[in-house]
């Protein structure tokens, strides 16, 4: 695995790491169901056992690393890593609460895992997660080639990552795209690994992965209205969108945006979103 560090990716990391912290205190806070959920699904297709020794990478504020230390036992050990520390106060503060003492988080570059006081010796690992955010990572398959390295021979490696948004919710997207800067969702570089299934097995297998099943599943997203919805998007990644669109034309870029939200309401005022999500578990030979 290659050490080199390419042009412009500290700045990258160090912008994500503001990007999150400036979400993280109202991340899955807004009243709506959704990473949260998706950890714990995650954590099921992996299928944790009692005693094991887990890592989980891009560990945001604890929707893996909450369901992994249950499934651990107190015999166990989770450790989270995130480069946003305002991520990892909320998910040492949940394992707190919670009560689990086998499960910690720390400040970290989750591609590279070298943490400061925490063993990571090659094959140490008996499974590693990557909820949501391997995508994110400036070399993903640098990554993969790295918790290859950290798991045990018969480890997991265990990603979600995103399929198909909802192409009712395309017009929503295309509505605000004149007005800021961003990446997209819904169109990927050629390149990319996460382009399909395919793509990403064959990336897993370069790191040296076998054996990778990936199940595909319904995303649903309820918001009681647009006003949650909004608030919703600024507490997660989708706010480093607005955040590029100018003062002066905020409010004319929302106007645009509700007006096709109200196409999609039910009676009741309430949106919801089914997008594709991806699970994907491969093993270390």
């Amino acid at each position: 695995m290659s050490g080199i560090a390419h042009d412009g990716e500290a700045e990258r990391k160090a912008a994500l790491a503001l990007l999150f912290d400036r979400s993280a205190p109202d991340y899955e806070r807004v009243g709506v169901e959704h990473f949260n959920d998706l950890g714990r699904r995650l954590v099921g297709h992996a299928k944790v056992t009692a005693g094991q020794r887990v890592l989980d990478v891009g560990c945001g504020t604890g929707a893996v690393l909450v369901p992994a230390a249950r499934a651990a036992g107190p015999d166990g050990e989770v450790i989270g890593v995130d480069l946003s520390a305002g991520m990892v106060a909320r998910a040492q503060e949940e394992a707190a609460r919670q009560g689990l003492r086998q499960a910690r988080a720390v400040v970290g570059d989750a591609e590279t895992v070298a943490l400061d006081g925490i063993p990571t010796a090659p094959g140490s690992f008996d499974a590693v997660f990557a909820g949501i955010c391997l995508f994110f990572f400036p070399r993903p398959e640098v990554a993969a080639a790295r918790y290859r390295e950290l798991l045990k021979p018969g480890g997991q490696f265990a990603v979600s990552w995103w399929g198909r948004p909802d192409p009712r919710w395309d017009p929503v997207f295309a509505a605000s795209a004149p007005y800021g800067r961003g990446p997209s969702s819904h169109t990927l570089p050629e390149e990319s690994p996460f382009r399909s299934v395919d793509a990403f097995h064959a990336m897993l297998g370069e790191a040296g992965f076998a054996e990778a099943e990936t199940v595909e599943e319904d995303c649903v997203t309820h918001f009681v209205d647009a006003e949650q919805w909004w608030r919703w998007v600024w507490s997660t990644a989708g706010r480093q969108f607005w955040e590029t669109v100018p003062d002066d034309k905020r409010e004319e870029a929302v106007g645009a945006v509700y007006a096709v939200l109200d196409t999609l309401k039910a009676a009741d005022e309430s949106l919801t979103s089914t997008s594709k999500v991806r699970f994907t578990v491969a093993k270390r030979y």
